[in-house]
């Protein structure tokens, strides 16, 4: 069995994987702001450092696997991009080398179905992300609504993923990096507005009338750490009951130069 770190593992997506992980035999070192083995605010330059000396440390130089799944709503756009974005890409990029010495490595990018699915958020925020300029980013995200600040930043985060898939970095030492797009889960992020988001109707169907749960996260990105998932490299998957099927049913996919 491997050993395999969470971020946000605190949260609903990040319990219920530990969970899954530790049930098949992984060891599971789990960061988060309270309670897990490594104590970090991946908002800060100073709080990504602690992460990545504390996980070396207790990982032993060597990591088999890594969930991304750290990630923040609310009222303060600048944040948002911080931990989702750019405290994200600290920890994939610092922990690289880990997963490097692992075996059969695997990461599991937790981004969202938002970056299909929300209309008209600000992509100069997606924009100011991948060019590395945490400055601007967070200024443009703080002048923005948050929940499309919140897209940007997820977008971001999987162009990031999904560019850097198929590099020798990447693939090119054997470490398999694919992302997922869950929509409305019910956890402590989304805790109160599910009311609110059943009610959206066309703008937001919900063909199959429920929220997901972290338990239904969790399986897919078991399976994506796992030897059976081998072939997966650079890939998306949305899991949201169906809301952009109903919403881009002939969006993608397409020919290319279509």
């Amino acid at each position: 069995m491997g050993t395999i770190a969470i971020t946000g593992v605190a949260g609903g997506i990040g319990t219920a994987t530990r969970a899954a992980l530790e049930a098949a035999g992984h060891q599971v070192i789990g960061i988060d702001l309270r309670g897990p083995e490594v104590v970090a605010d991946l908002a800060t330059t100073g709080g990504r450092r602690v992460m990545t000396r504390d996980v070396e440390d207790m990982c032993g130089g060597a990591l088999d696997g890594l969930v991304v799944a750290a990630g923040i709503m609310g009222d303060d756009g600048a944040a948002i991009v911080s931990v989702n974005y750019f405290g994200a890409i600290a920890t994939l990029e610092s922990l690289r080398p880990l997963l490097a010495h692992g075996t059969n490595p695997s990461v599991v990018v937790v981004g969202s179905n938002s970056v299909t699915t929300h209309p008209g958020y600000p992509l100069d925020i997606a924009e100011w992300c991948l060019a590395h300029d945490e400055t601007k980013a967070r200024q443009g995200a703080a002048e923005a609504e948050t929940s499309g600040a919140y897209a940007a930043s997820k977008l971001a985060l999987t162009l990031w993923a999904r560019r850097q898939a198929t590099t020798h970095d990447w693939i090119g030492e054997q470490i398999r990096l694919n992302v997922i797009a869950p929509g409305f889960i019910d956890t402590p992020l989304t805790d109160g507005s599910w009311e609110f988001v059943s009610s959206l109707g066309e703008v937001y169907p919900m063909p199959m009338g429920r929220a997901g749960r972290p338990e239904e996260v969790a399986g897919l990105i078991r399976y994506l750490l796992s030897e059976e998932a081998a072939y997966f490299c650079g890939a998306l998957l949305t899991m949201d009951g169906g809301t952009e099927a109903a919403l881009r049913p002939d969006a993608w996919p397409r020919p290319i130069g279509h």
